[in-house]
């Protein structure tokens, strides 16, 4: 960043103005640009649908933080009843008005066109040479265009907080001059493709690594020089298992001990490897439960909602009575049981108990029959997988990288810290 922006940021923060800015109310904008109302810059587009009761009818719908547009199944005209429905038209700002403060906002394209959407998604189009669509689009995905959602959307949280017509036509957003705007969305469309590459790879290397290890953890691809045979055998005679057990929570004094607690929710969102927990429980609360403190290395497999979701604790943990915590003897890697496990999720689901929700429990998980090389495969097999699982991580922080430039970029280009006219 050059040495006159860092000076300028400073400026702001330090509560001046910069040379070539000016204040206007609360905002602090260059001297080319102007503050203007919404209802100025862009023009309501509804066109009713006249449904037929037999017609299919394909509905849209915008995911929150700035997601963008998806699709519903079809639904016939006798479906959708006396529900005001209207045709999407292609270029036009589009907002969910029930989520617009979580930036359920989005760009239509030709690909919408022929769908429909209710009454909740009114559409806009920008007026001829004052706006530019991707520029009011961007802008309404930053923070700034997020706090203005929310100013115009009162009411609580949820459906509660819907975004007025009026108050949204009321807004002050900042406009410079359409080939600024153009110059801006331009750039920032470019760290969007940048974004979507990336994305696409990483879905890439994820499908290669489903085809990797379901050619090596069923035997039908061998290393070289490894010629043992496979055995089939009972999960339970190659590892120790025993579920987790949750304290009462009536009674204060079993939480926020040092023991390491893991839930279901903390395997979903940790992931592979659990180094920490969300919540605690104390010695006081393992001992008045079904719980058991767990070896490091131990594999935590979910038996209820998630049947099949997998982790590897690298501490010493204890569960939730859904979790079954499985520790491999001496015959059995850990992390070979891991990604056996994992790609068979899908289809030990089906193996579940059927009731209101389908569930595990121990014996089914110890009667599991696996097929295991010997120690060494299974070790060889686990470090080509480990080599794979690494290359999508670096994947992953290159793309969160792109994520945290593009945010940056739209905090300076949208608020004319940054400026492209030249």
């Amino acid at each position: 960043m050059r040495q006159e922006i860092k000076d300028r940021i400073e400026k702001i923060r330090n509560g001046e103005v910069p040379e070539g800015y000016k204040e206007v109310g609360n905002n602090l904008i260059p001297f080319e640009w102007k503050l203007d109302k919404t209802l100025n810059l862009i023009k309501r587009i509804r066109k009713p649908v006249s449904v037929e009761l037999a017609q299919k009818y394909r509905q849209i719908g915008i995911r929150s933080h700035g997601k963008g547009i998806f699709y519903k199944d079809e639904v016939s005209g006798e479906q959708l009843g006396n529900k005001a429905v209207f045709w999407v038209e292609p270029d036009c700002f589009i907002v969910n008005i029930v989520f617009a403060w979580e930036m359920a906002v989005a760009k239509t394209t030709i690909n919408e066109r022929g769908m429909i959407a209710s009454h909740r998604f009114p559409m806009y189009k920008p007026v001829l040479n004052l706006l530019d669509l991707d520029y009011l689009t961007y802008y309404f995905k930053s923070n700034q265009g997020r706090t203005l959602l929310e100013l115009a959307s009162p009411g609580g949280a949820g459906r509660n907080k819907t975004l007025g017509q009026t108050e949204f036509l009321e807004l002050n957003i900042p406009v410079p001059s359409l080939p600024e705007q153009q110059k801006i969305a331009f750039i920032l469309s470019t760290w969007d493709k940048a974004i979507e590459l990336k994305e696409q790879l990483i879905e890439q290397k994820r499908e290669q690594k489903r085809g990797l290890m379901k050619k090596l953890l069923t035997g039908e691809m061998r290393l070289p020089g490894i010629h043992g045979k496979w055995e089939e055998v009972r999960l339970g005679d190659v590892a120790d298992m025993h579920s987790g057990g949750t304290p009462k929570s009536t009674i204060s004094e079993y939480y926020d001990g040092d023991v390491p607690w893991v839930s279901i929710a903390d395997m979903t969102k940790r992931g592979k490897y659990i180094e920490y927990t969300e919540r605690n429980i104390s010695k006081l609360g393992l001992e008045n439960s079904s719980a058991k403190l767990y070896p490091k290395g131990t594999v935590l497999y979910a038996m209820y909602a998630s049947i099949g979701e997998c982790s590897i604790s690298k501490i010493e943990l204890t569960s939730s009575q859904a979790i079954l915590g499985i520790r491999p003897k001496k015959h059995l890697n850990n992390e070979f049981l891991y990604y056996y496990l994992f790609s068979m999720k899908e289809k030990l689901k089906l193996n579940g108990q059927k009731g209101t929700q389908s569930n595990l429990n121990t014996g089914i998980v110890k009667d599991l029959k696996i097929v295991l090389p010997e120690i060494d495969e299974q070790m060889a097999i686990v470090n080509i997988l480990l080599t794979s699982d690494k290359g999508i991580e670096l994947l992953e922080q290159e793309l969160e990288a792109l994520k945290l430039q593009k945010k940056g970029l739209m905090q300076l280009l949208l608020t004319g810290i940054v400026r492209v006219q030249n």
